[in-house]
């Protein structure tokens, strides 16, 4: 059983993002990748999002995998039982305003994913 955690922090840059994903379980997990990224993060403006997912209903605001480039190479990485494994993004300079943040593994065979409330001013 994998558990994530999205952590946000603001940073003179823009807003730190850390997705945290933990093995709860009592076996290893593998995480299956397609490319050599781990981690996508995605910002949607707080209010289309009352009561569930913005996916389908409102486009982003910013996306992490967007303005990156990545290794186009299969990949995998085990998380042992009760360990954890970290993924980090920046968004940088952010415009004002409330947004929704998703943090989710790219793994092929799992969906991992966490979501916090960022205030940018």
């Amino acid at each position: 059983m994998l558990d994530a955690a999205l952590a946000t922090a603001t940073t003179d840059d823009g807003i730190a993002l850390s997705l945290r994903i933990e093995n709860a379980g009592a076996d290893p997990v593998t995480l299956q990748f397609r490319t050599g990224q781990r981690a996508e993060f995605t910002a949607y403006p707080a209010d289309e999002d009352a009561e569930g997912s913005a996916e389908g209903r409102a486009d982003p605001v910013w996306r992490y995998g967007a303005s990156q480039m990545f290794t186009q190479a299969l990949g995998s990485e085990t998380i042992g039982a009760g360990e954890a494994i970290g993924y980090e993004g920046t968004w940088r300079d952010p415009p004002a305003g409330t947004y929704r943040v998703v943090g989710e593994a790219t793994a092929t065979d799992r969906d991992v994913r966490a979501e916090a409330v960022v205030d940018v001013e």
